[in-house]
């Protein structure tokens, strides 16, 4: 299993106390636990920035 299955990594959306939507991002190491809060742009900055990185690596087969 990846530390991905085993629980290492995790996102939550949620709405922050000003009613936008907001994201929680979680990455669990040996060292403890980072946290990220997210706005709804740097989530659809995020997704791109994985769509393209996954493009480029099926391009490499």
């Amino acid at each position: 299993m990846s530390w991905m299955d085993d629980g290492g990594f995790e996102m939550q959306a949620f709405t922050a106390q000003d009613g936008r939507p907001m994201a929680r991002m979680v990455f669990c190491t040996s060292t403890g636990q980072t946290y990220f809060t997210l706005t709804k742009t740097e989530v659809q900055r995020v997704r791109r920035e994985c769509g393209r990185i996954l493009k480029e690596m099926e391009e490499t087969k």
